[in-house]
């Protein structure tokens, strides 16, 4: 199922916590508690997904110019490179606002060379602006090319749904 959205879904970075620090802060008790729904959250939906509790929350400006910056380079290795980045932190624990942890991966997947320039900046900052325009205040939100908006985790039959597929 998740190879199929993939043709079906434009991936947009987004900051739903801009404040937050770097480097990543260990989370208070009530960020802690929050990061707990979150987890037993996914792991009702998708068990199959090797999730950890994090010790805190990362600010991800930098690594959504660094998937942005891997984009334009070659699309299928910034899939790699962001769902690595997804495993550093949910599953390893890893800071992944930590800009020498993002460079690092980048060279072990061949990207040696990969840096943020004005034009990365500029597409998460028009990414950033366009899903708050649509107000959900929410990770994930998918919007179909009708308009059409779906808000937080879904299990997989109400993405069948949402999709129509």
């Amino acid at each position: 199922m998740a190879l199929r959205l993939t043709s079906l879904v434009e991936w947009r970075g987004v900051q739903h916590a801009g404040e937050l620090p770097v480097p990543m802060e260990i989370a208070n008790y009530s960020l802690s508690r929050a990061l707990e729904k979150e987890v037993v959250m996914v792991k009702s939906l998708a068990p199959e997904l090797d999730i950890s509790f994090p010790l805190g929350k990362p600010n991800t400006l930098r690594a959504i110019q660094y998937v942005i910056s891997a984009q334009q380079r070659d699309p299928m290795l910034a899939l790699v490179y962001r769902h690595t980045l997804a495993r550093e932190f949910w599953v390893n624990g890893e800071d992944i606002s930590n800009e020498t942890l993002l460079v690092n991966l980048a060279r072990e997947l061949g990207m040696p060379d990969l840096t943020i320039d004005k034009a990365s900046e500029s597409i998460a900052d028009r990414w950033q602006r366009e899903w708050e325009h649509l107000g959900t205040a929410s990770v994930p939100t998918l919007q179909r090319e009708d308009g059409e908006v779906a808000v937080g985790l879904m299990s997989n039959e109400d993405l069948k749904k949402f999709f129509d597929i």
